[in-house]
């Protein structure tokens, strides 16, 4: 079945969906499940001394004992003129991110048996020319020629409600809430689609490892512990800020120490500050005054962000049911090429005379046809390794 695919290549998750095209119609996006029907995984890479790689948890694992072939981060690197040392050799940031493109490209077209129409990958909104090219460059050697690249920013908008909610000349402010950093746009709606007027290069004072680390320590120092006598509490913190989203109290699990009781409350006494900042970074560049306020990213499920989004601004804001994937979603859903209007269908007219052969003749041979079966890409093995040695 053809398809399309939209990847977020997030500082510190990735995830992809398609749109997949049926009866001459484009469907909606699904959420593309990875490896034991996750939802997304983390944006690392592994990088043994042969240059093969691995991605997400497998990447993890591998770092236990080869630590130093651990990357992350490289999103933020890309285009940088001095490449990051990975497992003993030098790499460009933006060979490393392809390659997780890739394999993200790779897996879904194994799931979908065959590879995809269309590509488009995200970006930050403050990448210019430069750093789009070094990505395209090193798409093309990493196999995925013609991917496309779009800003997160617009990719966020492409959301039906979203485009519900603002019309054609209004004004959108869009924030990311991020596991690493906050980006904060302001669009255009065009009749075409969204246009950037401006927007704040990514900051972690408001990312969601910041509220991690804060909820953290609180435990720690309402349990009395210390960080030695729990293990996997800093997990435990990150999923009760999760749920705390929906419930008004949650429990975190102190492993053997048993379990420590969370309000909401609490969690939003530690939180206003640091989401408040981030609010208030977008609010600067809101002008002219936008028409809605759209808010993606894990973040932006805690209800205290709408709060503070609706007392700021005063007019309509958008967070979408699942805003840790809003925007590999709207991503796809900006793959799908744009349907052209089917003319309508006019039967021929009817022959009442037909003429009969007695002896109509054998129609030639058809000529032989060779069918080669599509084949997902191979797994990536990095090129041009260079020493990390004093010598370079």
């Amino acid at each position: 079945m053809p398809y399309v695919v939209g990847i977020d290549l997030g500082h510190t998750r990735t995830t992809a969906a398609v749109c997949r095209r049926a009866q001459g119609t484009w469907g909606e996006p699904d959420v593309v499940a990875f490896e034991g029907g996750a939802r997304w995984f983390e944006s690392v890479l592994h990088v043994g001394r042969d240059g093969s790689s691995l991605i997400g948890q497998d990447a993890l694992r591998r770092a236990v004992a080869e630590p130093d072939g651990l990357a992350r981060g490289f999103m933020s690197r890309v285009g940088d003129d001095v490449p990051m040392l990975v497992g003993g050799a030098r790499y460009p940031a933006e060979l490393l991110a392809a390659t997780l493109a890739g394999w993200v490209v790779d897996e879904v077209a194994e799931l979908e048996g065959g590879p995809a129409d269309r590509i488009v990958l995200t970006h930050p909104p403050g990448w210019g020319p430069h750093r789009r090219a070094v990505l395209h460059g090193s798409l093309e050697a990493a196999g995925l020629p013609g991917v496309l690249l779009l800003p997160s920013p617009i990719a966020a908008a492409e959301s039906p409600l979203v485009r519900e909610a603002v019309g054609v000349g209004s004004v959108l402010a869009a924030c990311r809430l991020g596991g690493e950093h906050v980006e904060s746009a302001i669009l255009r709606r065009n009749p075409a689609g969204f246009e950037i007027l401006t927007h704040v290069d990514g900051s972690a004072s408001g990312a969601g490892a910041r509220l991690d680390d804060l909820l953290f320590d609180y435990v720690l120092e309402t349990a009395g512990v210390e960080a030695t006598e729990t293990v996997g509490l800093r997990a435990a913190c990150r999923e009760a800020k999760e749920r705390l989203s929906l419930a008004p109290e949650v429990s975190v699990s102190l492993g053997a120490l048993g379990e420590m009781p969370l309000t909401r409350a609490e969690f939003e006494h530690l939180a206003r500050p640091v989401l408040a900042t981030a609010i208030e970074r977008l609010c600067r560049v809101a002008t002219p005054v936008p028409a809605a306020v759209a808010l993606v990213g894990g973040s932006a499920r805690v209800p205290l962000v709408t709060d503070l989004a609706q007392d700021k601004f005063g007019c309509p804001v958008i967070v979408d049911p699942d805003p840790g994937t809003a925007v590999c979603r709207g991503a796809a859903l900006a793959a799908r090429p744009r349907m052209a209007p089917q003319p309508e269908f006019v039967p021929p007219p009817v022959r009442e005379e037909v003429a009969v052969f007695d002896d109509e003749p054998e129609p030639p041979p058809r000529p032989p046809v060779e069918i080669t079966p599509l084949e997902p890409p191979k797994r990536f093995v990095l090129p041009g390794r260079k020493s990390g040695g004093r010598d370079d």
